[in-house]
């Protein structure tokens, strides 16, 4: 499948009712706004601790934005891009003070089995810490291991938003395709969200992009047919959309009921509706990378 990313000079023009196929966001904004969502679902929840935990790496996310941002717009002046973006070694200029500062402003505010996870980073040498970024970087979080990856991903994430958000470029789909994955970074969606328009995105885990896809069909196998909501009850505004024909499911996020709702967040607040999917034989498409843990 083969998407065009146009400069905004030679885009075409989008509909007058202000309809966009791509939304970037701010990552401060949306790092910040995380970071209270992770902090307001803890105070009910049997995994506060871990949602609290959640918060604190998002928390200092907001503070890696404001540190590189500059860094990365120098970066972006002097190399060509190609969709969707791959990290190479030239950006690990980046990544590794990055690591640094996230790793030494957690360290005082965790708890003593996080600190240890810290410390194991800190002995993991350059050659296999590149290859566990590129590996997440690429999908491919089985190659990480799961209790450093979330930290590690603070920093891809950080990274790729601030990419995404400096490039500024709009996208436009070609006909009779569907979107299954980020068409700027490749990166696979962690939930679809249904604006107040009553239009359906899906939420990039990895650089916090939004792109349009049709409701009502599987936004894994593109299949229309088999396709059910799933929630533990009908006033619910997280729901899962599961498709009978791959046997996959997508968290759906309904904007108009909780403006507040977080794709990233509240995917990991709602495990036990993972868990009646899971007991009904469906997997998960979407990748939370808080997740990665809990899957040990």
């Amino acid at each position: 499948m083969s998407v065009k990313i146009l400069d905004k000079d030679t885009i075409i023009k989008q509909k007058s009712d202000g309809f966009k196929p791509l939304i970037i966001g701010n990552p401060a904004t949306i790092f910040h706004a995380r970071a209270a969502r992770l902090r307001q679902l803890a105070q009910d929840s049997f995994m506060a601790d871990y949602l609290l935990l959640a918060g604190q790496i998002v928390q200092q996310q907001v503070q890696l934005v404001e540190t590189f941002d500059s860094a990365v717009q120098q970066q972006l002046q002097n190399k060509t891009l190609v969709w969707p973006i791959e990290i190479d070694s030239s950006w690990q200029a980046i990544l590794d003070p990055m690591l640094t500062q996230l790793t030494s402003a957690l360290r005082p505010i965790v708890s003593d089995d996080i600190v240890k996870v810290i410390d194991n980073i800190s002995q993991i040498d350059q050659q296999t810490l590149q290859h566990y970024f590129h590996a997440l970087q690429q999908n491919q979080p089985d190659r990480v291991p799961a209790d450093i990856a979330i930290i590690l991903w603070g920093c891809i994430n950080t990274l790729m938003s601030l990419i995404v958000t400096n490039t500024q470029l709009e996208w436009q789909p070609e006909a009779n395709t569907k979107q299954s994955h980020c068409p700027l970074c490749g990166g696979a969606p962690v939930a679809s969200l249904i604006q107040g328009s009553g239009h359906r995105y899906l939420h990039c885990s990895q650089c916090e992009t939004e792109w349009h896809r049709l409701r009502a069909e599987c936004t894994q196998c593109g299949d229309g047919e088999n396709i059910q909501l799933q929630s533990e009850s009908l006033e619910d505004s997280v729901r899962a959309e599961t498709c009978g024909h791959c046997q996959s499911y997508l968290k759906m996020l309904v904007l108009e009921k909780n403006p507040q709702l977080d794709p990233i967040a509240d995917d990991l607040a709602t495990l036990v509706l993972d868990q009646k999917l899971s007991q009904m034989e469906f997997y998960r498409s979407g990748f939370n990378p808080f997740l990665l843990p809990l899957a040990q």
